[in-house]
């Protein structure tokens, strides 16, 4: 009998091997696949191996879509998941009763019953003796939660809200309750005593601090050893020469259920112990005696973890096969644990240098600009130093000489500044600390000036003395109200003027007394703008990533200031959005940027398409369609060489709305982009119901490609999907060739960054075209 979901009147059927329903996307799938980027490549499925059979019962169809579209490339021991479709309790049995190998339930509490799922669990367990099969309840009524002895008696894996039921959250617990099913089959032999290793496994998958999971492998596996025994849990690094360096304690529990301290393993152990420890690692698999089993298993990082068991009862059964069987489990845990703290530190922190990067360092900028009273005697001081030629060094000298030139670099900075100064690089050669206290202008000069002569000091780099050459600036406030990027944008203004002023210290000033100072000042200043003609286009160049030839170019608003010189939007921006001013600013560029359009395409012969950003204001602002056709009728532009970018939050905060104002502009011809994909919700469903033609990848993951194995599975990850939908991907922040190689290699078709040119006006731009 094929397997079909049973016949259910107004409902669309779907066989489990139909493949996948047309639609772009689940909920959050791209950014939460960060879970499992670390963890090798799972071997192809093979299709000798029968596929994992999970059931989906749920009275809504969309559910049923989204799920599948969310695991379809999911694969477990080899095997692929097959997915069956059920509408109702009754449905579900009929399947169960056909498919008794089924391994995963995902199920619905709320169908024709309120209480539909639960009976259903009822007669899983107890009138069809099932307790194999893994269940994980879904609802869209939080408030039909089950009671806790109801989750218990019936041994359901995991019960989420669908709102909250993301796809890292979905991929966690499927992957979960697959490794649970596999182990209950081939622990069938073992049941009673393995019991508690069944339970710890799903556990440890939701702990996410490396210390606790360490205890929790080490106190579930005492469980099953036995009383008196000893467990251990062993990290060892390979080192570069092959050797392995010294065995370390994570956790452990010695003879007679004695809590152990983490340290050097052989401070704490019998050398008896240590060598079995080494001998298990250096086998590379179980080893056992009378009294003792050590089990290795590997971790991504180039180093292993091993369980030890000593002293155990004579005649205990244990099995050996299980056991490393819960040891590489643990090894699986500990990597997505390590993983995860290493994705929540790297989104705030430079990993080359150690320091923040600019996203932490704006956090730490707003924190301290939370703490300032109106009419207080605080002030915030951001300082800015600049490596000049640092380019230079690099292709000279080497990325490697350029590496140790930046950590030295932190380094100087970091001792000048003082221990109560936070320091980040917020730049591929730009670096920036934010002093301490509440220092008085002339006190925040001193300290930039010291920090800077400390970056000049020579260097010994490729053998050759190197005398680095910085540019300062300084932004210096003492008004509350202002942004942390606004402050961070100041400064880097002023460290501009540090060039052309032959590195000599620059400065902003802003205070509620001065004429550039508070809110209110600002956005009177940014209607004086509009008014006089005060905003410039800036275009940065997107290359094709085949050809390395210009593409496109991203229009970028400047503020020519009368006083400040060029501003650039981090300054402006968030002032222009929270008073309104954004959605005539924004209707500016784009009339703008299709008027060089029109005028680069036809001076090139050639088209020349130009990306422009949108914001949330203009697309809920009433008359934005006509607006854009007016543009398009004056600028005599062709719309299809008009590509707009939209980030998630755009969208967000009224995706109905923003969805008929996008499928109006395709309908005009005008391109569409996502912006920043991977860093905010990354909710695939936009992709599936909006009309998009390009993903745009955020920097983040380009910058951190080369060295980390994760960002670049999430670009795999994304280019695959973005081949899937059909839609064209353009990398920014692309700052080297390897980086851009990369890229290439993994299909990326358009490259943006300052590789290839840093904003620049119009003029300059043309020069690029031949224009």
């Amino acid at each position: 009998m094929s397997a079909t979901a049973i016949p259910k009147q107004g409902k669309r059927q779907m066989t489990p091997g139909q493949g996948w329903p047309s639609g772009r996307g689940a909920n959050g799938m791209a950014d939460d696949l960060l879970d499992f980027a670390a963890e090798p490549a799972p071997a192809p499925a093979s299709p000798s191996l029968a596929p994992w059979l999970v059931l989906i019962v749920d009275d809504d169809p969309s559910v049923h879509s989204v799920t599948r579209l969310a695991l379809r490339d999911m694969a477990h021991a080899g095997r692929k998941l097959l997915f069956l479709s059920a509408y109702s309790a009754g449905e579900a049995r009929q399947m169960l009763a056909l498919y008794p190998d089924i391994a995963l339930i995902l199920l619905d509490v709320v169908m024709e019953a309120e209480d539909a799922g639960l009976r259903l669990i009822q007669t899983v367990r107890e009138e069809m003796g099932n307790h194999d099969v893994r269940i994980i309840l879904r609802t869209g009524q939080p408030g039909q939660a089950p009671e806790r002895e109801v989750v218990e008696r019936y041994d359901i894996n995991d019960y989420r809200a669908k709102d909250e039921l993301t796809a890292r959250r979905l991929w966690t617990s499927v992957y979960t309750a697959l490794r649970a099913f596999e182990q209950i089959r081939e622990l069938d032999q073992h049941r009673a005593g393995l019991t508690h290793i069944l339970d710890a496994s799903a556990r440890l998958f939701g702990e996410h601090d490396p210390e606790r999971l360490a205890h929790a492998a080490v106190d579930a596996l005492s469980a099953v050893a036995g009383p008196g025994a000893g467990v251990l849990l062993v990290r060892c690094e390979r080192l570069p020469d092959g050797t392995t360096g010294e065995p370390l304690l994570l956790a452990g529990i010695g003879e007679g259920r004695v809590a152990m301290t983490p340290g050097a393993l052989a401070h704490l152990v019998p050398a008896e112990i240590g060598q079995q420890v080494t001998a298990a690692l250096a086998a590379g698999k179980a080893l056992s005696g009378a009294d003792w089993f050590a089990l290795p298993a590997s971790l991504a990082d180039d180093a292993a973890i091993i369980l030890h068991l000593s002293h155990l009862t004579p005649g205990r059964a244990l099995d050996a096969g299980m056991l490393s069987l819960f040891a590489r489990t643990v090894a699986v845990a500990l990597e997505n644990a390590r993983l995860l703290v290493q994705l929540s530190k790297d989104r705030t922190h430079d990993r080359a240098t150690g320091l923040l990067n600019r996203l932490g360092f704006i956090q730490a900028i707003e924190t301290r600009l939370a703490r300032m009273q109106p009419g207080g005697a605080d002030s915030v001081a951001v300082g800015i130093i600049d490596l000049r030629h640092f380019r230079d060094i690099n292709q000279e000298l080497g990325v490697a000489a350029g590496d140790r030139l930046l950590v030295s670099t932190a380094q100087r900075v970091t001792a000048a500044a003082g221990a109560d100064a936070i320091c980040g690089r917020t730049g591929a050669d730009q670096f920036a600390l934010l002093l301490p206290g509440a220092p008085i202008l002339s006190a925040a000069r001193d300290a930039i000036h010291a920090v800077a002569g400390a970056v000049s000091e020579p260097i010994i780099l490729a053998g050759r003395e190197v005398h680095p050459m910085s540019s300062p600036g300084l932004a210096w406030c003492n008004c509350p109200g202002r942004h942390g990027e606004e402050l961070l944008a100041r400064a880097e203004e002023s460290m501009q003027a540090s060039k052309r002023a032959f590195g000599r210290l620059q400065e902003v000033v802003i205070g509620a007394d001065r004429t550039d100072g508070g809110r209110l000042g600002l956005t009177m200043e940014l209607g004086t703008a509009l008014k006089q003609g005060q905003f410039e286009l800036y275009y940065q160049p997107i290359v094709d990533a085949a050809t390395r030839e210009i593409a496109a170019f991203e229009a970028l608003v400047r503020w020519n200031h009368p006083s400040r010189g060029i501003v650039i939007p981090a300054a402006f921006i968030p002032t222009a959005e929270e008073t309104g001013l954004i959605v005539p600013i924004g209707t500016w560029v784009m009339r703008e940027a299709a008027l060089q359009t029109a005028d680069w395409t036809r001076r090139a012969g050639r088209p020349v398409w130009v990306s422009v950003n949108i914001s949330a204001a203009q697309l809920s602002e009433p008359g934005f369609l006509d607006n854009v056709r007016a543009v398009i009728a004056e600028s005599g532009v062709d719309p299809t060489l008009l590509k707009l970018e939209v980030t998630e939050s755009t969208i967000i905060g009224d995706p109905a709305h923003a969805a008929e104002i996008l499928t109006g502009l395709r309908d005009l011809g005008i391109r569409l982009c996502m912006d920043d994909f991977g860093t905010g919700y990354s909710n695939l469903s936009y992709l599936q119901t909006l009309p998009f033609d390009f993903l745009k990848v955020d920097r983040a993951f380009v910058t951190s490609m080369i060295d980390r194995f994760e960002s670049r599975t999430i670009l795999r990850t994304m280019l695959a999907l973005a081949q899937q939908l059909a839609l064209e991907v353009v990398a920014e922040g692309v700052e080297t060739d390897e980086q851009a190689d990369e890229l290439s290699r993994l299909g990326c078709g358009f490259l943006q960054g300052y590789l290839y040119g840093r904003p620049m006006p119009a003029p300059e731009a043309g020069r690029f075209i031949g224009v």
